[in-house]
């Protein structure tokens, strides 16, 4: 779980901030209806409500949802009062949106919540405030209650939005009933352009495991005749079983735990020679519920080979009455010749597999369908007998899907499973493992059951309702697809005979045995809020998986805000509901990907890093991983950012190494990460202590070389560029790269820095989108290149700014007693906008600026051949040391070309054309440029800062980026301002704002009154925008265009403030962009 130290909780408050320690966010007093109504406020659906929680004292009085179309979106309505209430219940309409589209009220639902009132606690605990063991989770019908004084009522709303449903705002509202007066509950729904597909075409595969026949032929099977007082194969049994497949169609769960064995027995014969004539009548009336309620997507057949684990058993058919005629099912001994009532268990299976194998092709079903031999495999005996079995099943079923839970990390038969699905804790445990089953083609699956416990994310009644929403996004995160449990509805304390049906409402229960109810009058089923959470889960998979596939880095940041790891994780439910909707805005939103630029020094902290191994300090300029014991990975990564083709560089120094290991011991980078806090599900780039460089991936290292040169201790640069498949590494004072790997196992994620039985000093860490500075992995050609004293071709575009000893820049070569024309051409590898490019002069002390040319020109060119003149300067005065800027108005193109036509000398009186770095930019110009304030709440382990501005984020994310805040005043009529410093004059037509974004708290601080102004020099300034009387905006950015013009500054001066749930007055942005 994630936890952080708290500030005072008035100044977070005050800034809308949804705490994870509290159960609400504030937002505006409780409504009152009639004068004794009761009190009513609104919670999301990802937190938990108690009988014992209270109203805070600012709480949300309106429902705001934000939906996908073919989604569900909900919220909870509570209501409290200290008197007795009778009638209480909640009651909804139609909502109406834009051009009178409506949301009818038969797709909204209200369900009273049910407290249980005897949970077990265990895993990461959610306490009542009143620590007692009730517990909110069976969503029941909406019948009027009767509700205590002093106890809180649950209600849940949930809104339905169809997949044609037109997008825009729907307002409405819901009414809570009670006899001590009614009470109006606004309610809005901003329902998006995108889609979830419906659940029998998901990305996600859910596999629920659910009671019907077969499976253990035991408490399984008797679980829904023993509940419902039905009989298998009745006319209710069947009842049951098909409100059981609408409520997987409506809660995503595609994979369908069908027993092919079981289900064949009502219809198969057997012959005395022991011929059998497989009936499927049955089996198909079963599979067609699911497919005719939209369930069905995959067959899942429950495992073959059945305990005990020293001595598997096989499932098989035989004669009722030992010679012919209607079967039974048996137990018998795998690859065994008939004995003992059993039959020859190879001919068994080579009957029943081909005549699967030709229904399935019958049905179209054959490539959807899974098979399973064991679950929760570990021992030599289990690998011999579901090899064996395996190894049959793939003579009629070539390339098959087939998938075991996994306890530990077994690996006895994984020859033959298509999918992994281990334990969470076992897939923390053992990252390597399984990321590089996931790289070898494997899908990869979660599983969890009554394990794991502690901090895990698991689905019991106790834990933070997060927990259940977010294994969908670890999944994820972790490059899975699936998730598997086995306990959807097990209605049984235990597992003995003659499994008694439980009181589910109301005997001690854990939530592992099962996440819905039954509803035993309509022999249909109850849902619960860990069953909604889920769903809700299940849709944002699909929305992270639409927004990966256009914005790649956007979707893993929002990921990266929510999750570090298994064990590490957002317990919000509004920051989760926050998350969920940027997701939308996301997809919504016509920009590019997001690009978070990052530079630091140190000087401030780490607060922007997040370690859970080694020991690490900042000291001056200066990071520290101080352990030097033998220990691999101690990472110390950037906190709520992801990043894909990008650029990352460190200057570090191993000073202390592990006898273990010795100088081969290392410290280095990671990229592409899938989990912050680990080394192996990612790319790791690292500096042995002996001169070797390698790059490692989940176990294997995939390419090494040396660095010249090397002294062990030495400090060095250490660079990586990640574009598409390629890994391109420099190191030391070369400057061509020390190795070049090509790997497509990783494409976006986390960065840090890491150390492996070594103690390592880091400073100047720098990491650059490639699309922000497409430079910097250019491809560079010159009229002439000189190669020595630091200067190299390769050396313009290394991302480092300032001269150095090792890495001086580019210089020409070629005649240098007579002045003489010299290019240099960068190809950024593919075509994109360009509207500046960025010359840097030398700046090495008293040489600073020479070498820079006289009269030159800036062409650019989208096939290299045909060329634009965007630039031309003469008499080009010697500059200083700072960025020579020269702006166009905005092309697109793949190369740029400088070419010096009058060149000035070196200090030795050469004519040379020199640059320290070359850059070239366009579209956003704002990320990663300095930012300046009226006034500032600096919080950065909460994430207020004016950094935030310009750090590409564009979202609230709460201890990650939230943005900036001004301080605040009393009155509205209070000036605040926000500028920007491009560095160095730009073509500027677009200011984009970005309000903060987060649940519930969307808008607030955004002026209703403003001017955007644009200066060349920062002092004088002319205004562009100017607005009043401005609206609280939605979310996503607000764009204000103007007349090309140029300048280096933007300021945002708010005139007129808006006011907070407290009446203080702020000015806050999310972000500003500036093109």
């Amino acid at each position: 779980m994630r936890t952080r130290r708290r500030r005072s909780l008035r100044l977070l408050v005050s800034l809308s901030l949804s705490l994870s320690a509290v159960l609400l966010s504030v937002l505006a007093a409780p409504q009152a209806g009639a004068a004794d109504a009761p009190t009513v406020w609104i919670l999301d659906a990802t937190d938990r409500p108690f009988t014992s929680t209270t109203p805070p004292g600012w709480a949300p009085t309106r429902i705001e949802l934000y939906a996908a179309r073919n989604a569900y979106e909900g919220a909870q309505i509570l209501v409290r009062s200290g008197s007795a209430q009778t009638g209480v219940s909640v009651t909804s309409g139609a909502l109406t949106g834009p051009g009178g589209a409506t949301i009818p009220a038969a797709n909204i639902t209200t369900r009273y919540e049910y407290s249980h009132p005897n949970i077990q606690k265990i895993g990461n605990v959610q306490t009542p405030p009143d620590g007692g063991s009730a517990y909110y989770d069976a969503l029941m019908d909406n019948s009027p209650r009767s509700v205590a004084a002093n106890t809180t009522y649950a209600s849940y709303y949930q809104v339905y939005v169809p997949a044609g449903q037109a997008p825009g705002v729907y307002s409405g509202s819901a009414t809570v009933n009670s006899s001590l007066g009614t009470v109006t509950v606004p309610v809005s729904v901003t329902v998006y352009g995108a889609t979830i597909p419906p659940t029998s075409q998901s990305t996600f595969k859910m596999n629920n495991w659910f009671s019907s026949a077969g499976w253990d032929y035991a408490g399984t099977e008797a679980s829904i005749p023993n509940v419902y007082g039905v009989k298998m194969y009745d006319a209710n049994w069947w009842k049951v079983e098909a409100n059981i497949a609408a409520n997987m169609a409506r809660h995503r769960n595609n994979v369908i735990y069908a027993d092919a064995v079981a289900l064949l027995i009502p219809d198969t014969t057997v012959d005395a020679a022991g011929r059998f004539t497989f009936g499927w009548s049955t089996f198909d009336r079963f599979v067609n519920l699911f497919v005719s309620a939209g369930a069905m997507q995959y067959l899942y057949t429950p495992t073959l080979l059945e305990p005990p684990a020293a001595d598997p058993q096989l499932d098989t058919l035989v004669p009722v009455n030992g010679v012919s005629g209607a079967v039974k099912h048996v137990l018998c001994r795998p690859d065994s010749a008939a004995a003992n009532g059993c039959p020859d268990t190879n001919n068994w299976l080579n009957q029943l597999f081909p005549a699967l194998k030709a229904h399935l092709d019958a049905k179209g079903w054959t490539d959807n369908f899974y098979m399973s031999a064991l679950d929760e495999p570990t021992t030599s005996q289990q690998a011999t007998a579901a090899n064996w079995l395996y190894t049959q099943y793939e003579k009629y079923f070539p390339n098959p899907r087939t998938n075991e839970a996994q306890l530990t990390n077994f690996t006895g038969n994984a020859a033959h499973l298509s999918t992994q699905t281990p334990l969470t804790s076992n897939y923390d445990a053992n990252v390597a493992l399984y990321q590089n089953y996931r790289i070898s083609g494997k899908d990869l699956w979660l599983y969890s059951c009554i394990l794991p416990q502690g901090s895990y994310m698991n689905r019991f009644t106790s834990n933070h309702l997060s927990a259940t929403r977010l294994l969908p996004w670890l999944t994820w995160k972790i490059g899975g697809d699936g998730y598997l449990h086995w306990g959807w509805n097990y209605w049984h304390d235990d597992f003995s005979e003659p499994y008694p049906a439980a009181d589910t409402f109301n005997t001690w229960q854990t939530g592992d045995h099962w996440l819905v109810y039954p509803n035993k009058a309509a022999y249909g089923i109850y849902d619960s809020l860990r069953s909604e959470a889920q769903t809700a889960g299940l849709q944002d998979f699909e929305l992270l998986h639409q927004l990966a596939a256009v914005k790649p880095q956007a979707a893993r940041t929002l990921a990266e805000t929510l999750i570090t790891n298994p064990t590490a994780y957002d317990t919000s439910g509004w920051n989760v509901e926050g998350r969920h909707k940027q997701l939308l805005d996301e997809l919504a939103s016509a920009t590019g990907d997001l690009a978070l630029p990052f530079t630091d020094d140190f000087s401030g902290g780490d607060h922007f890093w997040t370690h859970t191994r080694g020991t690490w300090s900042t000291s001056g300029a200066r990071y520290t991983q101080s352990d030097a014991s033998a220990k691999w990975g101690d990472v110390s990564y950037l906190r709520g950012r992801g990043y894909a083709d990008v650029s990352v560089g460190v200057d570090l120094q191993i000073t202390r190494v592990s006898s273990s290991g010795g100088s081969t011991n290392w410290a280095g980078l990671m990229v592409r990460s899938a989990n912050g806090t680990d080394l192996d599900s990612g790319y790791l780039i690292a500096q042995r202590n002996n001169g070797q460089v390698f790059v490692y991936r989940s176990g294997t290292t995939i390419g090494s070389g040396s660095v010249p040169g090397y002294v062990p201790g030495q400090r060095t640069r250490l660079r990586v560029v990640a574009r598409g498949n390629a890994l391109t590494v420099y190191s030391g004072t070369g400057q061509a790269p020390v190795l070049t790997v090509t790997d497509a196992a990783f494409t976006a994620g986390d960065v840090g820095l890491v150390t492996g039985g070594a103690s390592a000093n880091f400073w100047n860490a720098r990491v650059m989108p490639t699309s922000l500075a497409p430079a910097e992995s250019a491809a560079v050609t010159a009229s002439s290149s000189y190669g020595a004293d630091g200067w190299g071709v390769r050396s313009a575009v290394d991302g480092q700014r300032p001269s150095a000893p090792n890495a001086a820049g580019w210089s020409s070569s070629g005649s240098v007693e007579t002045n003489h024309t010299e290019w240099v051409q960068l190809d950024l590898g593919s075509t994109r906008p360009l509207s500046r490019v960025d010359l840097y002069p030398r700046s090495d002390g008293a040489n600073a600026g020479q070498g820079f040319p006289v009269d030159f020109t800036v062409q650019t060119s989208t096939d290299g051949t045909n060329w634009t003149r965007v630039s031309t300067r003469t008499g080009y005065a010697r500059p200083g040391a700072t960025a020579q800027t020269f702006p166009f108005a905005t092309v697109t193109a793949r190369y740029v070309k400088v070419t010096g036509t009058n060149l000035s000398t070196d200090q030795f009186g050469n004519y040379r054309m020199q640059f320290a770095e070359i850059e070239a930019a366009g579209g956003d110009l704002a990320p990663g440029r300095t930012a300046s304030t009226s006034s500032s709440v600096e919080y950065p382990t909460e994430g207020w800062l004016t950094a935030n501005l310009t750090n590409g984020t564009h979202h609230t994310a709460l201890w990650n980026s939230s943005g900036w805040s001004s301080a605040g005043a009393g009155s509205p009529n209070t000036t605040q301002w926000a500028r920007v410093d491009l560095g160095g004059p730009s073509r500027i037509s677009q200011v984009t704002l970005y309000p903060r974004d987060d649940i519930p708290n969307t808008g607030l601080g955004f002026p209703s009154a403003f001017t955007v102004q644009l200066s060349a020099d920062g002092t004088d300034w002319t205004t562009v925008v100017s607005k009043s009387s401005y609206p609280r905006p939605g979310a996503g950015g607000l764009s204000f265009a103007f007349t090309a013009t140029t300048a280096r500054y933007v300021k945002v001066t708010g005139t007129t403030l808006t006011a907070d749930q407290f009446g203080v007055y702020y000015m806050q942005l999310a972000g500003i962009g500036v093109s």
